[in-house]
């Protein structure tokens, strides 16, 4: 019993927990710190051994396995170690979902929301860091640097972490842990046209959602852009959190143009934090958050130009990235990358009939903005449409260091925040698919003549079917919409002369169907060549004749039902309202299947019209 529901709620909350990544092994089993392992080798500055290219190209022999004699903090060699906390947990989630579906008119609606609380969320410690601050850097927010003057080249502002280590006979100790947490929420709006009800003179289909979710998680210093004591932790904005995501799908099918479906996918920015190139605080991890310059005050005059320069130049991202923290140390995820757009469009063409389906030719055409902005810009001077936006988040790149002010010298990086294809290694370029599959599977209507012909097992053992059990195999795939009405008798509170005439129709219909099919099974039954292409013939034949006399009883029923009782059955609503032009080769199955003898069920008994009398008889 089918019923028109206003809308559907569904929701659930569960705990989703990941599995143990062999990798998380592998790096603890590869990075012992064992002798015999793999030793790490660090030269800062005047540390750097001589440099003999040829002679080192000529015999690997003589390349340096140490830094130069004398080089003191400027040197390290030690093994590095990977370590699996005692307390480590895989990540696991907890999340909760509600949903609500609903229609009006010939649309659909849908409302998701989402909500997650992450736990066990893995982070890294240095177990070898010693964490006591040497200095500070005054022109850069207070920032603490771990190593003395001595271990920081003045001429490069390179920095050797040597100094940081509790012991030197360890480089880096990577200690897995499992304590940040996170959390996130979504909300997803969607609309679609329902197929069964939004018909035109082509197949259409589309449907448009719009999702806004934010996620926040912990973070260290350890786990890049430190600032402060690398072992804290602190909360910002999830790597992957775009905030508003736009999704649009469609497709048509109109005969001779085939089949085109587009997907189309919006997103807003990812997040990224403004970085220093290289190590400036000794810690022993690259890619230290960034103090941004603010020209206005900036007493380096060559610094303060190159960042007029870039505000001037640069990408969009860059200026509001550069105005939003300038003056001040760069909030972790602070900034936001542009928005990213894909458009991908498939084309299947409409195949002769004598191909019979087994060959399906398509025609992709991947990242179709690309090839739009190569086309209208040329390959030089790409927009960067369609291309993921992965922003540079080096901001500044140290030239040098000055021990007497305890301040380091940078040069701006003018590609800072860029995305654009000529500026980056990352491009998605526009891709012409063309792919032709084959089946090489018997067809559907062959297997199911096989099985109708072949011996079954009875009371004598193997043996032929019979023509009635051939005319029953087939009548048993029909449907009968008046049959559908009937058991539903109560439900539509359908009336004695509405029993009447869906029974009297069903019998006229159910007449018809044994008229096609009956010489059919005495035909196969007559047949010993199996399942060849003379029977196939006679099936496919026979069934074209069923189907024109099945769309003939959706306008019968119609006329025997009120338009509330319609309402009540949508099976009977959607097979009316699929235009007649439509329904040459649409096939629907529902049950209520045509019998081999006029035997129909008991149907419920009607209830009686208004105002009636009805007797009881009590025996």
């Amino acid at each position: 019993f089918f019923r028109t529901a206003a809308g559907v709620v569904r929701g659930g909350i569960g705990d989703f927990r990941d599995l143990l990544r062999p990798g998380i092994l592998a790096g603890a089993s590869a990075a012992n710190g064992l002798p015999g392992g793999t030793s790490y080798l660090s030269c800062v500055g005047s540390a750097v051994p001589m440099v003999d290219w040829t002679r080192f190209s000529a015999d690997p022999g003589s390349i340096p396995t140490q830094c130069a004699t004398g080089a003191g903090p400027l040197a390290e060699r030690a093994p590095g170690v990977t370590l699996i906390d005692p307390g480590y947990d895989v990540p696991h989630s907890w999340r909760a979902s509600l949903d609500w579906n609903t229609s009006v008119h010939s649309l659909l609606f849908r409302l998701a929301g989402l909500a997650s609380y992450d736990l066990s969320q893995p982070g890294t410690v240095d177990a070898n860091f010693k964490g006591v601050p040497r200095f500070t850097l005054a022109g850069e927010g207070g920032r603490p640097v771990f190593v003395s003057t001595a271990a920081i080249d003045p001429a490069s502002g390179s920095v050797s972490a040597a100094e940081s280590r509790i012991s030197d006979q360890f480089g880096r100790v990577g200690r897995r842990v499992s304590d940040h947490r996170g959390y996130g929420t979504q909300l997803s709006v969607g609309i679609a046209p329902d197929i069964f009800k939004f018909r035109s003179g082509a197949q259409f289909y589309g449907s448009f959602n719009y999702t806004v979710q934010s996620t926040r998680r912990q973070f260290r210093g350890f786990d890049g852009a430190a600032f402060g004591d690398p072992r804290e932790q602190e909360w910002a904005p999830g790597q992957f959190d775009a905030r508003h995501v736009i999704v649009l799908s469609t497709g048509f099918s109109k005969g001779m143009l085939g089949s085109w479906t587009l997907q189309a996918r919006g997103q807003s920015g990812l997040p990224f934090t403004p970085l220093v190139q290289g190590d400036v605080n000794g810690d022993g991890r690259g890619g230290d958050r960034a103090f941004v310059p603010d020209p206005a005050r900036e007493t380096d005059v060559v610094l303060a130009a190159q960042v007029r320069t870039l505000l001037a130049t640069g990408s969009n991202a860059a200026g509001a990235c550069l105005v939003a923290n300038a003056g001040q140390v760069a909030g972790r995820n602070s900034c936001r990358g542009p928005w990213t757009q894909s458009v991908n469009i498939q084309w299947q063409p409409r195949t002769p009939r004598q191909w019979g389906g087994r060959v399906s030719p398509r025609v992709y055409l991947e990242n179709v903005l690309a090839g739009l902005d190569q086309a209208l810009h040329g390959s030089e001077s790409m927009h960067g449409w369609g291309s993921t936006a992965t922003p540079d988040p080096v901001l500044l790149v140290p030239r040098g260091f000055d021990a007497t002010l305890q301040r380091f010298r940078y040069d701006v990086n003018p590609r800072f925040a860029d995305t654009r294809p000529g500026h980056t290694l990352a491009q998605n370029p526009f891709r012409l698919i063309v792919d032709f599959s084959l089946r090489f599977s018997t067809d559907f209507d062959v297997q199911q003549l096989r099985r109708a012909v072949e011996p079954i097992r009875g009371p004598d053992g193997w043996q032929r079917r019979s023509a009635d059990s051939l005319t029953a195999f087939y009548l048993g795939r029909t449907s009968s919409i008046h049959k559908a009405l009937i058991e539903e008798a109560d439900s539509l509170f359908l009336s004695t002369a509405q029993m009447t005439g869906l029974q009297r129709a069903d019998s006229v219909y159910s007449s018809r169907v044994r008229a096609i099919y009956v010489p059919l099974g005495k035909f196969l039954a007559q047949r010993e060549g199996g399942a060849g292409k003379t029977e196939l013939d006679s099936v496919l034949t026979i069934q074209k004749e069923y189907w024109k006399i099945f769309w003939e009883q959706p306008e019968i029923a119609d006329s025997l039902v009120t338009p509330a009782q319609k309402e009540l059955f949508p099976l009977m609503s959607s097979l009316i309202r699929i235009p007649k032009h439509d329904r040459e080769g649409a096939q629907w199955y529902f049950g209520g299947s045509v019998t081999l003898t006029d035997k129909p069920k008991q149907a419920p008994t009607p209830l009686p019209a208004p105002g009636s009398k009805s007797t009881v008889t009590i025996p």
